[in-house]
Parts: structure tokens; C-alpha cells; sequence
């Protein structure tokens, strides 16, 4: 009976060791790609400052009746980018909140669509400030 029960808890004491492995390993995967989604992030957030001076000198040419529909419409894309970075932030669920909830395949899923979408609005920064720049830089050059 002592042999049943000994061998009994050293079952279940490696199963649960193997348990808390595949734990370990999958929290490892989640918080990799947890790491990508926030490198993009990271890389583009200090952008928003840009976003900001960028409308600030559009501004400038909205009353100039040649050159407002195009500054008009930069700034509303750069306005639309912003507010893409700022809903992207109110949304994000950190993975530690999402463990709480969801199993390691909905939280890896999580993960991806969220790496998409800061994908998504790292774009849409990126080529809204560019496309401001080129017009100030034409705009200047008349």
C-alpha cells in the first residue's frame, strides 16, 4: 500500500512538472511574440511627435485656396493615423491579463492579429508623415 502510494505522488509530482514545462515553454512562445508586436510599437510610437509638428505646418496652407485640399486631406490621414496608434494602445490586453481568460493557441492568435494590426497603423504613420513631407517640401519649392 506505501509502494502504491509513493509511486502514486511520484506520478503525479512529473506529470505536473512536465505540466508546468509545457507552461514555462508556451509562456516563453506568448512573451516572444508578445516582445515582436511591441519592437513595432516601440519603433513607431516616437513618430506621433511628427504626427503633431506635421499638422501643425499643414495648417499653414489650409487657408491657401490652391494648396488646402491637399493639406486638408494630409491632415486628416495623419489625424486618422494617430488616432490608430491611440486605439490600438486603449485595446491591447497584455498577455498576463489574457492567461486569466484564454488557453495558449487564443492568446498566440491574440498575439498575431494584434502584430498585424500596430503593423497596420506603423504603415499608415510611416506614409501619412511622409506624404507631408513631400508635399511642405513641394510646397515650399513654389
Amino acid at each position: 500500500m506505501k509502494r502504491l502510494i509513493k509511486i502514486s505522488s511520484f506520478a503525479c509530482l512529473f506529470l505536473m512538472t512536465i505540466a508546468l514545462g509545457c507552461s514555462n515553454a508556451n509562456a516563453e512562445k506568448e512573451n516572444a511574440l508578445r516582445d515582436e508586436v511591441f519592437v513595432i510599437h516601440d519603433e513607431v510610437m516616437p513618430r506621433m511627435s511628427e504626427i503633431v509638428t506635421m499638422k501643425g505646418k499643414l495648417k499653414d496652407f489650409q487657408m491657401d485656396s490652391t494648396l488646402s485640399i491637399e493639406a486638408n486631406a494630409l491632415t486628416v490621414r495623419l489625424e486618422k493615423a494617430e488616432e490608430g496608434m491611440m486605439d490600438w494602445m486603449n485595446k491591447f490586453t497584455q498577455v498576463e491579463k489574457l492567461r486569466e481568460s484564454k488557453n495558449h493557441e487564443e492568446i498566440m492568435a491574440y498575439l498575431e492579429a494584434e502584430k498585424q494590426r500596430i503593423s497596420k497603423v506603423s504603415d499608415d504613420m510611416n506614409s501619412s508623415i511622409e506624404a507631408a513631407e513631400r508635399f511642405l517640401a513641394s510646397a515650399k519649392a513654389q
